[in-house]
């Protein structure tokens, strides 16, 4: 199974990302003409040109003597056969019969071809040729779910209206019985304190309700639930006293049970805990129950707006509103009335007020803004200027193909630790990342994770995955890499300040992405000279800092990525980043999948002549980098018209593959090496050992219960 992305990520902050972009994009459109433009070619000299041009001419004069020379044969040869056809004349039945002949073997041949062709794909060993390009039912699709999109954005522009619309005929049809109503019902309050007491109560403020709370009845959900609260704290009560009871039994009883208590402690590990959403899709379950449960739908067929719960639902805004309202000529006419019977009031007031002046004054400090006087669109743009702030690529997280290790469990039970798939990475992204970064519930709610780090080969997809979750929330992409920070903020002030812009921005315009390419130059163990210079380690100190800085709402995520983690001290790397996921190479699965979607995305056509099962054996030990070089440098716009006649076959992309460096066993292995110093590693290592500690105990077991028959 793989979780889905939900769509609603994008399509609600459609418009706000719209607007961003426009606005990044003008930026960069004033930066691009004043920014130079890459080093410039060297002029050619005159002799070197004029060598050039009589090269190319002297190739065109061969190409045409050369097609001159093929028609004179040609011509020879038809003449050639006309003389010998005269001399040995066929008969007309013998013409005809060579005719049907060679016509009849073709069109049998082309029908055991079609017929082939068929049978392969029926099995699933070839593309189905009807399949090819989009189907009348996919497109079909396709323009039902926008035109749905675009109803959608009627309905809500027509319910919106209706909000407002009927809000304000609530205020003017049933107002001015709301207001009459809680009028009387405060004045029969007057009257019974004052019977019962002998003076005029004190008004209820309006921090704590006013008069809301007098009138505020309960409810029997919020009856039963304050019983509820207290039958469990009498449970709890009796629980520690039988838990006592027990504990003193336990002791006595010692070693004799033993076995059962390990038997329950196995038990209670494989309970799981109970989820913290599981009270949300509760509440929003019986919410459906009693609001649509029972509704009848059969006369809203095109699924517009009830007013019925409209009103329901403005009427209680409505009396909130004449509440405030009721509330401050009530007073004035409480007041009156003390006035007039009750001379000796206003102590209490008094004391009340002090005690709000000293509430007042409570407050916890706040974090200091090194920018209080700067607007977010100019630190906005300032990032953009300096480079930090950059556009992501349009990169959805299903252009990471690949797929699923099956062998996973048939290595395991052979004592194999199998390395985590491509589509394991993919899933752990979505988990990770994009549906925390999309979701701020999710986000709030589920366990706060604040970095990730990606390890793994070149070329293997760790920037690629950055720029897919991007895409998928539509989030902010801020570049911390140390080659990019090169003479930029300068000093520890500068340090400091480009810190507190960057997570400031990142809060304010969540969700957001910090991404560090090159993550171990950060944490080196030791800087290599040529990169003194450069400082790599800026961010050493500072970063962590940040980091704690984060509240579960700040929807910001760091995501590293590096191709040498050995290079980096893994205490002070694993205290930045939080997960660390290794990308592997991809297996045969994988890059059977990988190549059909990338010849089919450059325009190619995989036929029977394409052996896409060998072209994905013979590439293993390549990463998916290598392939999608391959990829685009075999099918140019030439070799694309040259299809039709000459399908594509397995060498075009081999020969390209073998003048790349594969990635090598050593290689891998020595990022498994590091992998298992890490905290993650060390509890998979950890718990690898413990399950084969079972497995040998159980073994032993039932070797002695043999025994004992």
């Amino acid at each position: 199974m793989e979780v889905p992305i939900p769509k609603y990520f994008v399509n609600q902050r459609a418009k706000a990302l719209k607007e961003r972009q426009q606005v990044l994009s003008e930026i960069l459109a004033r930066v691009e003409p004043s920014m130079p433009s890459g080093p410039s070619r060297p002029a050619m000299l005159r002799d070197e040109a004029v060598q050039l041009v009589q090269m190319a001419e002297r190739m065109r004069q061969g190409r045409l003597r050369s097609k001159f020379m093929w028609e004179i044969r040609r011509d020879e040869e038809r003449e050639r056969r006309a003389r010998e056809t005269g001399a040995k004349e066929l008969d007309r039945e013998q013409a005809a019969i060579c005719i049907q002949k060679v016509w009849k073997g073709c069109l049998q041949r082309r029908c055991t071809k079609l017929e082939r062709q068929r049978e392969m794909a029926f099995i699933g060993m070839a593309p189905d040729p009807k399949a090819s390009g989009l189907s009348a039912a996919m497109l079909r699709a396709q323009l039902g779910e926008e035109f749905r999109r675009l109803r959608q954005a009627d309905y809500e522009a027509e319910y919106q209206q209706a909000l407002v619309s009927i809000r304000e005929g609530l205020y003017e049809v049933e107002g001015p019985d709301m207001r009459e109503e809680m009028k009387e019902q405060l004045r029969q309050w007057f009257i019974e304190c004052h019977d019962l007491t002998g003076h005029f109560p004190e008004f209820p403020d309006e921090e704590i309700g006013g008069s809301s709370i007098l009138f505020a009845e309960k409810t029997p959900e919020q009856v039963k639930a304050e019983l509820d609260l207290l039958e469990a704290e009498g449970q709890k009560k009796k629980d520690k006293k039988k838990g006592k009871e027990k504990g003193k039994e336990k002791t006595k009883e010692g070693k004799q049970k033993k076995g059962k208590g390990k038997k329950q402690e196995e038990d209670e590990g494989l309970k799981l805990a109970l989820s913290k959403f599981l009270p949300v899709i509760s509440e929003g379950f019986t919410q459906y129950q009693t609001i649509w449960g029972n509704r009848g739908e059969s006369d809203n067929f095109e699924q517009r707006y009830e007013p019925e719960l409209i009103k329901a639902q403005k009427r209680k805004e409505v009396e909130k509103e004449l509440r405030l309202q009721v509330d401050e000529l009530m007073r004035e006419e409480l007041q009156r009335l003390k006035l007039a019977v009750d001379r000796d009031d206003g102590k209490s007031r008094r004391a009340k007020k002090s005690g709000k002046q000293q509430k007042g004054k409570k407050g916890g400090k706040k974090e200091k803004d090194l920018t209080p006087d700067r607007t977010l669109d100019s630190l906005y743009e300032e990032l953009v200027l300096q480079g930090i702030l950059k556009q992501a690529q349009r990169v959805q997280l299903a252009d990471y193909t690949g797929d699923f290790c099956y062998l996973g469990t048939t290595l395991r039970m052979a004592g194999i630790e199998p390395t985590p798939s491509v589509m394991d990475i993919r899933q752990n992204i979505a988990l990770y990342a994009i549906l925390r970064l999309g979701s701020p519930t999710l986000h709030e709610m589920a366990p706060l994770v604040k970095s990730v780090l990606l390890a793994g080969p070149a070329g293997t997809g760790k920037k690629m995955l950055v720029h897919a979750v991007c895409t998928e929330t539509g989030a902010n992409l801020f570049d911390l890499s140390p080659d990019n920070l090169v003479g930029k903020y300068p000093g520890k002030a500068g340090l400091s300040m480009l810190m507190h812009v960057v997570f400031k921005v990142a809060r304010l315009m969540q969700p957001s992405v910090i991404w560090i390419g090159n993550a171990e130059k950060t944490f080196y163990k030791k800087v290599p000279k040529e990169e003194k210079q450069a400082d790599p380690k800026r961010l050493k100190r500072d970063l962590p800092k940040a980091l704690k800085l984060l509240k579960p709402e700040d929807r910001v995520l760091l995501i590293g990525t590096s191709d040498k983690p050995y290079a980096a001290d893994v205490k002070t790397l694993c205290k930045a980043y939080e997960r660390i996921l290794l990308l592997p190479r991809p297996d045969y699965a994988s890059r059977y999948v990988t190549w059909q979607r990338l010849i089919k995305k450059h325009g190619g056509t995989i036929t029977t002549a394409l052996d896409v099962s060998a072209l994905a054996k013979l590439s293993d030990g390549y990463s998916q980098g290598h392939m999608a070089r391959a990829v685009r440098t075999a099918l140019t716009e030439r070799r694309l018209l040259q299809m039709p006649k000459k399908p594509l076959r397995a060498g075009e992309f081999l020969q390209l593959l073998a003048k790349a460096d594969p990635v090598y066993s050593e290689e891998e292995k020595t990022l498994q090496d590091w992998y298992v110093k890490t905290p993650l590693g060390k509890k998979r290592l950890k718990a690898a050992q413990e399950s084969a500690d079972r497995k040998e105990g159980k073994g032993k077991d039932k070797k002695g219960k043999k025994g004992k028959k």
